[in-house]
């Protein structure tokens, strides 16, 4: 009984150190996350593979192989596009800027002319004030993540190359871990790990299958309703789709805006574009592709939300969510072990 306290206490205190660390170091693990996200979200291919004969390496090679034609074709035909919309968004900026100024202005004046109960006007601005603080907050965060981005360039650079080795080598990294661990905790540690992996598939691999779909949704229906800078605001929309609930809404203000200054009509097309998709996304493809293999009630993860964006901004935002999965499990796991304590354990 002593000594399993005793490991307990160790394995704790271990934890505590290695999260610190890693806090400590947290500037140059940019390449290292990078690298596992591919090696994660590209392993099931690799294994599928692997599975039909091939051996591994070459699996490998092949599924960078595809990957690397796939982003040369996409780049030659996205990325003109991309660039023109861009030039035209620069080039039409002060303009917007002129247009929407007189928008607010307008509807400005007409608010100050409404009869409404003080009491009521003022919960109204301090709503709007806080929309607008919201809004400026994400765009803050949104642009110091790509300053970010570029300025570890080069760990980046090298994440697929760490990619590579986690692939390649994430078997034999497997068989020395679970050696290094007690024989009677491995059971119990194989089974934590395939909870993580359930949790972390759900939101890795199922949300940035879902923050594609969308965003290729959103490009086509706005580039249907001849919407502007369509492909931008689709790849935008995608990107933000990653937010449960709050992506949607800010993804869909940019669209919004801009249909806005062309004439209400299209804003309320793009609206209801944008709700459909929402809808969509909610009924049919969240579920097929996530199931219930992140496990939290829709008010958990509206509360994980709101934390995490007051806490880390825009990265609290995306990462509040799976953060709170992985803790759900690493709790429950840790209460089993704690309740039902494993009859092999007993006699340490």
């Amino acid at each position: 009984m002593v000594q399993r306290a005793v490991r307990i206490a160790v394995l704790i205190i271990a934890a505590l150190a290695t999260a610190y660390f890693l806090w400590w170091v947290r500037a140059s693990l940019y390449p290292f996350v990078i690298a596992f996200l591919m090696a994660f979200l590209l392993n099931p291919a690799v294994c599928y593979l692997e599975r039909r004969k091939m051996p591994r390496l070459w699996a490998i090679i092949v599924i960078y192989i595809c990957l690397l034609s796939t982003l040369i074709i996409s780049t030659s035909y996205l990325v003109p596009v991309l660039i023109r919309e861009l030039e035209v968004f620069a080039r039409e900026l002060p303009t917007l800027i002129t247009h929407g100024d007189s928008l607010i202005q307008s509807a400005q004046s007409q608010y100050q002319n409404t009869t409404m109960p003080y009491s009521l006007r003022l919960a109204f601005d301090n709503g709007l004030a806080q929309v607008e603080m919201m809004l400026q907050n994400t765009v803050s965060g949104i642009v110091d993540t790509l300053l970010n981005l570029v300025s570890h360039g080069v760990g980046i650079v090298t994440s697929p190359i760490l990619a590579f080795y986690f692939l390649y080598d994430s078997h034999e990294m497997k068989r020395k871990f679970y050696l290094s661990v007690p024989g009677s905790w491995r059971p119990g540690v194989r089974l934590f790990l395939k909870d993580i992996n359930k949790v972390l598939n759900g939101v890795i691999r199922g949300q940035v299958t879902i923050a594609v779909i969308v965003g290729f949704l959103v490009s086509v229906g706005l580039t249907i309703l001849d919407v502007r800078f369509a492909l931008l605001i689709g790849l935008l929309a995608g990107a933000l789709d990653v937010i449960p609930y709050f992506g949607a809404f800010i993804g869909a203000t940019p669209a919004i805006v801009i249909a806005l200054l062309d004439s209400p009509l299209l804003a309320g097309k793009v609206a209801l574009l944008f709700f459909a998709i929402h809808q969509l996304e909610g009924t049919v493809i969240g579920p097929r592709i996530l199931g219930e293999q992140v496990g939290l009630h829709p008010i958990t993860v509206i509360f994980y939300l709101l934390v995490g964006g007051e806490v880390g901004g825009l990265a609290g935002l995306l990462l509040g969510v799976p953060l709170a999965a992985l803790g759900k499990v690493v709790l429950r796991h840790a209460l089993r072990l704690c309740i039902h304590r494993p009859a092999s354990l007993s006699n340490d």
